[in-house]
Parts: C-alpha cells; structure tokens; sequence
C-alpha cells in the first residue's frame, strides 16, 4: 500500500493511482476530491492610526479565502467615501486575497468613531473589521484667535509683561486655561502651565495679570535672563490640549512674540521745559521707558534743589513710562542737572545737560513809613533795587543831596534775588510840604533808572486846643432813636461860626455820620441830627431808626474851623475818645414788681418800668391780668437815659392768678414779663352749727360743722376727731363772695365719751383752724310701758342689744303659747307700728326692705330676727308679736332697743412669749365678740401656720365670741418681728390687733437644720485628707536625700494647711520659718518653672503635696416668715 500527502490546490480535484506490476501489466485508478473553502480573518490597515482633519488618509482592509468562488464584497460604513477594491491569488499557495482601498477624508466629529469594513462572501458568510478613528483637529480651525505683539523688550534682572488679549467667535467656554509655550519646531515646551510642568529656565518666573473672563491672556515674567534673548512664545487658549490638533500648514512662528533681552540700561530722557530765569521757577523732566510695573526703576535728579514728582504712565501695551518731574527756582549757581536711572538688578545709567539762565532787574521802587510826614518828626524814604545776579549790584544817589543816606547790599533771604537798599533819614517841616524826593540808581552793567515820591506834611493834631466830653457806650434799641450826650470847651476863646462834625471810627479814614451841609456815609445818612446848641457849648447828638448795623460802631465829633485831615494823630487815638453804639435787636425785660401782698378783698398795687434812649418816642407799656387804670411817669435816670414807669391800683379777687407787662417799641419789638401773684386767701370762721347736746348711748345723731372761706382753690379739708364714723361734705358760694363748706358727722356715742370733745378741724393750705363740743352722753332707759300689754304671753327678748354699723345683727327671741295650735305668722315692728319684718314684702317699709328676715321657727317658739347692712338710727324699739289666723297676739317684755357701735371690737390675742427662737412652735388664739350670729367674723394672719382652727362660744343670750387658733413656726432672722392678727367683719368692717416677737438664734437653726447634711459629707472628706497626708508623707522621706551643701537659700515657706497648724510638729524649741513671700497663683503652685530656674538648684525638689478641695453642701430649711 502506498500513502501519500496531497496540497489541495482545488475545490474539485482528481487523485489517480497507478499500479504498474512486474511483468509489464499495469492499472490505474481515479477518484475526485471534494474539498472545503476557508475563508482567513479580516483585517483593516492605515499608513497611521492618527488622521489629521480634512486631510485625505488610505485605509486598505485586506480579505484571504481559499476558494475563488468565494470572491466577497468589500464594504465601508464611510459609503460615501471612494473605495477601489482589488482581487488576486497568492503565488506558491492555493490562498485568494481581496484587497479595498478606502480614500478616507477625516471631520473632527470622526473623533472617537468606528470605522469598519464589511466582507460579504458568496456563499452568505460575512466578516467585519473595525478601527476606532484618532483624528487630530486643524489648528486653522481653532474658532478663537489672540493679539499679541511681535516683540517685546526687557532687561536682565526685571520683569516685562507680554500683553495678549483672545477672542471667540462664539460663546467662551467656562473655566478655560491659559497656557503659554516656547516654539520649537516638533515640541510644545510649556513655559507656563497653571496645571502642568514648565521648562526649567522658565520656572516659578511666569504668571498670568489679566482675568480670563475678561479676554486677558498677558503674560508676566520676572528675574529675565539672557538665556530668554530671542525666545519666542505664544499661548494656547482652549479646552482641548494642543497636541490634539495638526499644525499642517500653519506655524506657531507667525504669531509668537520675540523677547529681545538686553544687558545695559537705557539712557534716559531729560529735558528742560520753558526758558529758565534766575529767580523764577524752572522745570527739568527726566524719563525712562521699561517693562515692569511692578519694580520700576528708580530715577534721580542731581544738582538741583526741590521735590521730585514722580509720575508712571503707560505708554503702549506693556511698555511703561517711568518720569521725574523737579520744580526749582532758579539760582545763579545752578549751572547743571543730571538724571540717573537705576534698575532692581543694578543696571544703570546717567545723563546732564546745562543750565544756562538769564538774569533780570526788577524796577527801581521807593517807600515811606507813611504817605503822610509828620510835622516835627523823623521821618525815612527807602528806595529798593531788585535783581537776580550779584554782578548787577547797582551805586544808589538822591536829590537830598546835603542828607545822609545809608546803603546795603544783600541777598533777600529764602529767595534768589539780591537787594540793595538806601535809606534816606530827615525831619519834615511845613515847608516841605509838596516837595518831590528821587531816587537813582546806576547797574554794572550800565543800565540806569530813578523813581520819585511827592511829601505831604501834616500838622500835629495835639496842638488843636480844644477838648470834649461824652459817654464811652450807649444802649439803643433796633428802629429807635438815642442821643449821645455831649458837652465841649477851647482853651482859649471859642471861634465863630463853629460846627460840629461826628465821624465814624476808623483805623484809616474819617467817614462822617453827621455833616451840616456835607455828605455822610449811607448808613447815617438822614437819620443824625444835633441836639443843643453850639453857642452852648452842647455837642450832643441824636441817631434815628437805628439799625444792626450800627452795633458797634464807635462815633466822635470833631469841633475845629479847620478840617480833621490836615492833622496827624501819632501819639493820640480817636478811639479812646470814641462813643461805642449798642445796638440790641429784642427788647429789654421790663422790671415788674408787687408792691405789698395782695389779699383776697383789699386793694392792692403793682408796678412797671422800663430804660430807654428816645424821649421823643418812648416805648408803651400795658399791664394785663388785672382791672384798674394806669398811671404814668417818665424820669430822667442820666445823660441820655430815661425810664417809663407805669402803676395800677385793683381790688384783689381770687381768679387773679398773675399780672404781666408788656412792653412795645417804635420799632416794633415787644417784651414781656408775668409773674404770679400769690393772692392770699384769708380765713374767715369755723362754727359748729348744731352742737351734739345731751346724747343717748348707742344713738346717732347729726353734728354739723361750717367753716367760711374766700377762695375756692383754698377749700379746706374738714376732719373730726371720731374718724371712724360715717361724714359727707357740701361746699356752696355765698352771696358776698365766699363759700361755706358744711361737714355732716353722724354720730354714734357711747358711754365711754362723756366729758369727752367732739372737735372739728378745718386743715388750709397755710394752716388749720378748730371748733369743739363737749359730750354729755347718758345710758337708754326704758319706757316703763313699752313692753306693758294686756297679754298673759310672755316673750323672751333683750332690753337693749348692741350691733355694728353697716354690719349685721341677730336679736335673740322666744315666746311660749299654751295652746296647741301654732302661730302662723311673727312680725316685727317699730312702736311706731311701721313693719320691719313681715312674710309679706309689701306690708314692709321701704328702709328695712331685703334686710330684715325671721331666723328661728315660730313652731318652736323662736322668733329671732336678723337685720342685715343695719343704719346708724335703726336703733329701734322693735317689737313682736304674732298672728293665728286672723287673731292678733301681744307679748310682754317683747321689745328690744339697738345700742349701735361705730367701730368693731377689737380682737384678744393670748399671750406669746416676749422672746422666742428661731425653729420654735408657738400657738396663739384670737378671739372677738360680735351680735351677727348667722355672718361670724373670718380671720387672717400675718405668719403662714401649720395648723388653724376656728371656734364660735356664745357668752350671753345673742352675743358670741369667735377664736381662731394657729400653729406656726418661728422663721430664721434675728430681730423685732411683727404678728397681727386682723377679724373680719360681715361687710368687710375690719379690726387688727399686733404684737412684738423678738426671734434669735437664727445661725444656730440653720446649723441644725443642716447637720444631717453636712456632717456626712464633712467625715467623708476628713477621711480623704488624711489618707493623702499620710501618702505625702510617704512619698517626701522617701526622696529627701538632697546635699545639704546644695540646699537653697531659705525660701519662704509656703502656706500651712488647716491640718498642719493642729498639728505638733512644730514644737516651741525650734526655728521659725520666715515670713511668707508674696501668696502666690494656683498655676504657680504647681508648676516647676520657677524652681527650676534658679541659679543654685541643682537638683529637682521632690513634690509631696497634693491640693485636696473638699465642698460642704448645706441643707436649709425653709420656715414661713413674719410680716
């Protein structure tokens, strides 16, 4: 058998077998193989995997199969993209390829999509291969650009600032970055990156100055280095990095900006503004240009005085103007100026250019003391020359020829100019009067000039030979009038046809305020004349409608034939001799006076009177507030002074509260003063009008009391002795003009105030009047045939029985019938026969109506009645008896008489102990009578008790006695303490009763009170202090092995606890510590600083006490406290 391995080449191929056998015969056999197309994988290929936008790439996709029939068809999802698709067979192998060819044309939205190629063969197999597409963006299609400048210039050592500023053309993205970089060719070295690295020489040297949100994109450098000459930088300005883009076609060349570095200083600009002067002021400005703002150069000017001012501007974009500008003035001696400029990394540079300035001559000028020479004294003439160089000093001469003159030169001081000065000294006489003095003066360099002044002398004014006399201030009032009084004399005889003249004073001048037949300055003018006459000697003058503008101004009158001006005033003042003018724009107060005390009823007097300065219209003066009429006087007070005075005569009336006075002027101002009048209200009588007279016991009766007064404001209080009972006031005007106030007193005796004083006291503002009665005061007495009736039935009723006013009373009553049908109905009734009690409310009479009722049953032969609110004279008789029927039963001894008590009794409290302790229990009672059964007192006490009880005891037949009795506690504090006990009557008619306590031992108590507390607590902490006593001790002999050569000086000791000043360690034998130094901080105590930094400790001092604080809580106990 013969096997073999075959190549399939086909689809369908023959394999024949050839036998050839010994002898020659031979045979053969074929059969034909079917075999099984393959088909291997696809793959998809570029030239380069990153595709550059708009820019055409090849991209093959390479298909290998072995049957031919299996030719696929190649497809890209790029369909619209040329493709060319090429078939062949592999050389040396059975193997089939396709090959397509896709011409592809990248977009930047291809970034990060698929590219895929389809093989669809024929037998229905299909096969894909996919790439994901990289494709770098075209830099020509930013969508933003930027403007810097092509080159920029610093210096080595500074700063300059690259100014840049982007736009985009549609809407900026938020939080964009700048980034600047150096251009090389294949590189993108960052130079700054505010995220990322930078190149070294560029490090920690760039920043940005401008906000991105504001399009700013310049860029700081600082400390630059010739290593940055030439280097040329751009920035990047978007949210993509800059290796994302392809530069194909484009440069970042074209528009970097080129730093030109350079290593010397520039020379900087100066400059002279204008034409310079020797004494005028100059300008010099030097300036320099430069990069850094943030450390400019520094420039300076020399060889001139002043103060620089320096100004930065900028120029262009990054390049700033640094300038000094320097005012002086101009001297002589300035020939040049210089300006250096020095740089922060110490270059610098210099430059000077000269001076050269002109000189000048001010005109020739010649002064006096005076324009006016004064008869016999000395006067001088000075001429002045001004120039600004010395070489011009210039020879002075005068006209005065045989007159001494002296001359200097000097530099005017604090100024650049130079004076020479000649003074020309002289005595001026009459005769020089009109007379011209010259100056002249001659330069070095030959110029010449001279200047004149005319004299005019005056006479001296001490040599007039007259005199005056006038007040030195006087008082006008605004829109009136005042006279200045004057009076002259000569020494000699006085001249004929004198006029007088008043002038206004003035430091320079003589304006007239009053001129016969000459002008006068406006604000006198029309408004002065003279008063008296001149022969007289009389001077005196009178100013009209004065206004404000007169204050102030001080006048004088000149009295000479010959005028003011023609003489000097050296040695003497117009102002001493002046009259200065007061001008006041608001009335004066007037002075208002009472003259004696005006009484209510008599007359009385009041006057007014005022100052002024015009006689001719004097002020009026009206008194108001009171009736009468006016009489009037003026008086001459002195020179120029007057006084109004106005009186008034009234009779005094109660409503005359004050008077006020008022004062008008010409000119229109009022014043006005008002005081009171303090109108005294004068008593007249107090009586008592129906005295009380002979009085029944328990009674009431009306006592009246008038008392007579003038004013009403003055109404009196009227009061009486017996306040506790009930009084009403009326108060009526009588015809003569007074008033009655009449007090009512309803009066209820007693027995107890015979021979006693009933008084009435009127109380006035200013004092109190009284009238009194004596009392005669008598017990009730039976009427022997009150209770006398013809009945066999007796009753059981009191004779006589108290109550309380305004209270409640119940009357006892009883009666006994034999037979054994009862009464129906009880009343009760006056002897009058007016009903006070009756079932039926209608047979009652109105005053006890709702305040009588029945208490007992008349069943059982009770028949008590109770009378509630009871009035002051419901004293009675009232009587009982009863009805059967339509049968009337009397009783004997069946009426009964009401004593009635203006005030409740007074309460009784037992006796209580005149000291007590604090802590204490004490029980007290108190306890009152009373007739009001069915309303018992209540009580009320000054203290909070533990426990209270009320007990009712009745003593006799209708009258009781009520208790209250209390437990309290005596409460801590020492001192008097108050307990009142108050019984409270039915109707609120009150009655107290107080006694003194004197509580001590307060401390004791509250020590007591917190002994249970305190003491457990204090052992516990007992315990815990000697356990760390104890511990300390311990833990001290331990460690006490210090030197004794090294022991300190002694150090005062410290504090000693409670426990070691009980203690008997320090025996009388030994050594006293010293005296304690200053107490020292719980800080300190415990800290070792200070020990430790002592010169002679050598060794740590053992710590062997511990500072143990212990808090007693105390308990106390709260008791009720006193009034």
């Amino acid at each position: 058998m013969v096997t073999t391995t075959l190549f399939i080449e086909k689809e369908y191929q023959i394999v024949e077998c050839y036998v050839e056998h010994r002898g020659g015969r031979s045979a053969s056999a074929s059969k034909t193989l079917t075999s099984y197309c393959s088909i291997s994988g696809l793959t998809v290929s570029s030239a380069s995997y990153e595709f550059l936008e708009r820019d055409q790439s090849t991209v093959t996709c390479t298909v290998s199969y072995t049957c031919y029939r299996n030719i696929p068809t190649v497809t890209w999802n790029y369909g619209n993209m040329p493709a060319s698709s090429d078939t062949s067979k592999l050389s040396g192998g059975a193997q089939w390829r396709t090959v397509s060819t896709l011409t592809f044309t990248a977009s930047a939205n291809d970034n990060g999509r698929s590219l895929i190629c389809y093989a669809r063969f024929a037998g229905g197999q299909t096969r894909r291969a996919t790439i994901i597409l990289r494709v770098k963006r075209n830099i020509l299609n930013l969508g933003w650009s930027f403007t810097a400048p092509a080159t920029i210039t610093g210096l080595k050592g500074s700063c300059l600032t690259i100014p840049c500023k982007f736009s985009y053309k549609n809407s900026q993205p938020k939080d964009l970055q700048v980034i600047w970089y150096l251009y090389q060719r294949n590189e993108y070295p960052a130079v700054y990156n505010q995220e990322g690295t930078v190149i070294r020489k560029f490090n920690g040297r760039t920043s940005l100055t401008g906000s991105v949100t504001e399009k700013n994109c310049s860029l700081k450098i600082e400390r630059l280095e010739m290593s940055h000459n030439h280097n040329q930088l751009y920035p990047w300005i978007d949210k993509n990095t800059i290796t994302s883009y392809h530069t194909k076609g484009h440069s970042f060349y074209d528009g970097s900006t080129e730093l030109i570095v350079s290593e010397h200083a520039p020379e900087p600009q100066l400059s002279i503004i204008g034409i310079l002067r020797v004494g005028e002021q100059g300008t010099v400005s030097c300036s320099v240009q430069h990069t850094c703002f943030s450390a400019p150069p520094t420039l300076t000017l020399k060889g001139l005085p002043g103060i620089d001012q320096n100004m930065d501007t900028l120029v262009s974009e990054g390049i700033w103007e640094s300038k000094i500008v320097q005012t002086w003035t101009v001297e002589e001696e300035h020939q040049s100026v210089s300006c250096a400029v020095n740089y922060p990394a110490g270059q610098s540079a210099e430059r000077s250019i000269p001076l050269n300035a002109e000189c000048s001559i001010s005109p020739l000028n010649i002064s006096s003391t005076s324009d006016e020479f004064l008869e016999g004294y000395d006067s001088k003439v000075t001429c002045t020359a001004l120039y600004t160089c010395h070489k011009n000093t210039p020879t002075l001469t005068w006209n005065y020829g045989s007159v001494a003159a002296s001359t200097n030169t000097k530099k005017v001081p604090g100024e650049t100019q130079w004076k020479t000065v000649s003074i020309l000294s002289f005595k001026s006489s009459p005769s020089d009067n009109g007379r011209s003095v010259t100056c002249f003066a001659k330069f070095n360099g030959g110029q010449t000039q001279e200047v004149s002044i005319r004299l005019r002398v005056k006479r001296n004014i001490l040599n007039r030979g007259w005199s005056f006399t006038a007040p030195s201030t006087i008082t006008g009032l605004k829109g009136s009038c005042l006279i200045i009084p004057c009076k002259f004399s000569y020494k000699n005889s006085q001249p004929n046809d004198l006029q007088v003249m008043w002038y206004l004073y003035q430091i320079n001048g003589f304006p007239a305020v009053f001129k016969q037949g000459g002008n006068v300055i406006s604000k006198f003018d029309g408004r002065t004349s003279l008063i008296g006459s001149v022969v007289e000697q009389n001077c005196s003058l009178k100013i009209e409608r004065l206004e404000m503008s007169h204050n102030h101004d001080r006048l004088y009158p000149w009295i000479d034939k010959n005028a003011i001006t023609s003489y000097h005033t050296v040695g003497h003042s117009f102002y001493d001799g002046s009259t200065e003018l007061i001008v006041s724009e608001h009335a004066p107060e007037p002075e208002l006076n009472i003259i004696g005390t005006p009484r209510v009823g008599e007359q009385g007097t009041v006057s007014c009177s005022v100052r002024h300065t015009c006689i001719f219209a004097p002020p009026t003066v009206t008194l108001n507030g009171i009736p009468g009429k006016d009489r009037i006087t003026d008086t001459l007070v002195s020179d120029g002074i007057w006084e109004r005075r106005v009186e008034q005569v009234w009779e005094v009336k109660e409503e005359h509260q004050s008077v006020a006075c008022t004062v008008s002027y010409s000119g229109g101002q009022k014043a006005t003063k008002e005081i009171p009048l303090n109108v005294e209200c004068p008593f007249q009588e107090i009586t008592m009008n129906e005295p009380p007279g002979e009085l029944t016991e328990g009674m009431a009766k009306n006592v009246t009391c008038s008392v007579i007064f003038k004013c009403r404001k003055n109404t009196p209080s009227v009061i009486w002795n017996y306040n506790n009972m009930q009084s009403s006031l009326n108060t009526k005007q009588t015809p003569n003009n007074t008033y009655t106030i009449v007090s009512n007193l309803t009066f209820i005796p007693s027995l107890s105030d015979d021979g006693k004083l009933l008084t009435c006291t009127a109380q006035f503002i200013s004092g109190e009047f009284s009238t009194s009665a004596t009392l005669t005061v008598k017990q009730y007495e039976r009427d022997p045939f009150e209770n006398y009736t013809t009945s066999a039935l007796p009753a059981d009723v009191p004779l006589r029985f108290s109550a309380l006013t305004r209270s409640c009373v119940v009357i006892p009553c009883s009666f006994q019938y034999k037979d054994d049908e009862p009464m129906t109905r009880g009343i009760w009734s006056k002897k009058s026969g007016d009903i006070v009690f009756h079932n039926g409310q209608s047979y009652v009479i109105d005053h006890f109506k709702g305040r009588t009722k029945m208490l007992g049953n008349l069943n059982e032969g009770n028949c008590s009645l109770e009378i509630d609110d009871i009035k002051p004279f419901d004293n009675g008789p009232f009587c009982f008896y009863a009805e059967k029927g339509h049968e009337t039963h009397t009783f004997n001894n069946s009426c009964v008489f009401i004593i009635m008590k203006a005030s409740p009794e007074k309460p009784v409290m037992t006796p209580v102990p005149k000291e007590v302790d604090a802590g204490s229990t004490i029980t007290v009672s108190c306890s009152v009578t009373h007739t009001c059964s069915s309303h018992p007192p209540v009580f009320s006490w000054s203290v909070s008790h533990l426990t209270s009880e009320v007990s009712e005891i009745m003593m006799s037949r209708g009258t009781w006695q009520t208790t209250s009795t209390i437990t309290f506690i005596v409460t801590e504090g020492d001192g008097v303490r108050n307990l009142t006990c108050n019984a409270i009557f039915w109707r609120n008619r009150e009655q107290a009763h107080t006694v003194s306590l004197n509580v001590k031992g307060s401390l004791m108590y509250q020590f007591t009170s917190a002994a249970p507390v305190a003491f457990p607590v204090s052992f516990v902490a007992l315990i815990i202090i000697t356990l760390a006593a104890v511990f300390a001790v311990f833990i001290w002999r331990k460690r006490k092995h210090t030197n004794e050569s090294l022991k300190p000086p002694p150090r005062p000791e410290k504090r000693r606890s409670l426990w070691d000043r009980l203690s008997r360690r320090y025996t009388d034998d030994r050594d006293r510590p010293p005296r304690p130094e200053k107490r020292r901080s719980i800080w300190s105590r415990f800290s070792r600083k200070e020990e430790d930094r002592m010169a002679w400790q050598h060794e740590r001092k053992p710590r062997c006490c511990w500072i143990l604080i212990v808090q007693f809580f105390t308990v106390k106990v709260v008791s009720p406290s006193f009034s």
